[in-house]
């Protein structure tokens, strides 16, 4: 049987959220550990607006109340903060619950698998949930929840899900309308009628404890795990708050992904969670000088850094694109979903050209 810590951890700040993340993806590798992972529910005080990984930051946004956070994984723009719950789930590889290889499970089974622990959670409850497919968790046909992922270079995997408890994902046209005026992100709208949450469906009121209470006997009746409540060691808190001052402060890790006049091409294509976005610049017309990708996709980070790499100075026409694109995700380490076929890329991108 595995066993995991558990943490618990109401009114986070959302930087050093991201940072206990890292730290955790760091650590969970180590052949010296005794536990499998980390299995961590929160929450953020305030308005949030949770961006992916991909998604642009709007240069211009007005935020008021707003707070603008991005998430370690890719997938759609939601609302959160006050009345959402988080999920991050750490294990040292995608595979980690269901065997030692870390290629046991595909890509497009890994949200199917682990997503199963929330589901698990809801019916202990006594709400029956789905997962249809792609990245939305759904209870009587509305939107009830989102999931992603994201694994890292060394094979360390964050399962991330964001729960509607007391408000709903309906939310963001106006958390969007606030923010972002110019436009920059670019996201499918979920209206009232679409989306429900925790508290409408089970007639009763939740809070993070008891959410996090059902995850953890969702997780382990799913999984055959043990979850032991862990404490960070003060150890732990100083790494995880030199990680938060270091990586994640100052806006650093928001405005990684901005629009910038030098990449003054732009193509997109709707794509099945969204938008699929390409920025760049072509260098005697001939061949891509920069590159930067945007949108509602979901890929391992490592995959997205060398694919951006390997396109710049790449002749500017569709076969060698093509190419590139093709080697990159023809690695079993690497993943791109919610495009469809990953020549969409491609295709994208040679809109671009022919503009």
């Amino acid at each position: 049987m595995h066993v995991l810590d558990f943490l618990i951890q109401p009114h986070s700040e959302p930087r050093v959220s991201l940072a206990q993340d890292a730290h955790f993806l760091h650590v969970v590798t180590r052949p010296s550990r005794t536990r499998v992972g980390v299995l961590r529910v929160y929450d953020f005080p305030g308005d949030v607006l949770s961006l992916g990984r991909y998604h642009l930051a709007p240069i211009d946004a007005v935020r008021g109340e707003i707070h603008l956070h991005r998430r370690q994984s890719g997938g759609r723009a939601v609302p959160f903060g006050e009345g959402f719950v988080g999920v991050g789930l750490v294990l040292p590889h995608r595979s980690a619950l269901f065997g030692g290889d870390p290629f046991t499970l595909a890509p497009y089974q890994v949200l199917n698998r682990y997503v199963r622990g929330i589901l698990e959670a809801c019916r202990l409850a006594g709400l029956e949930v789905f997962y249809p497919g792609r990245d939305f968790i759904t209870a009587n046909r509305r939107v009830l929840g989102m999931v992603s992922f994201e694994v890292q270079r060394s094979g360390a995997m964050l399962f991330e899900a964001v729960l509607a408890v007391r408000r709903e994902l309906s939310l963001l046209p106006a958390m969007l309308e606030q923010v972002d005026p110019g436009g920059v992100l670019k996201a499918e709208m979920l209206m009232p009628h679409d989306t429900t949450c925790l508290e409408r469906e089970l007639h009763r009121s939740l809070g993070t404890e008891a959410v996090a209470e059902l995850l953890r006997r969702g997780f382990e009746k799913q999984f055959n795990l043990t979850l032991e409540p862990h404490a960070l060691t003060p150890l732990e808190e100083r790494a995880i708050a030199a990680t938060a001052t270091h990586e994640f402060h100052d806006d650093r890790w928001l405005r990684q992904r901005r629009l910038r006049p030098e990449l003054d091409r732009h193509a997109w294509t709707r794509v099945q969670l969204g938008m699929f976005e390409a920025y760049f610049g072509l260098e005697q017309d001939r061949f891509l000088r920069d590159i930067v990708f945007a949108g509602d996709f979901i890929a391992n980070s490592p995959a997205i850094e060398h694919l951006e790499h390997e396109l710049r100075l790449c002749p500017a026409e569709w076969r060698a694109v093509d190419a590139v694109v093709s080697e990159v995700f023809a690695q079993r380490e690497n993943y791109v979903l919610g495009v469809g076929h990953v020549r969409t890329i491609t295709d994208t991108i040679c809109k671009g050209i022919e503009a």
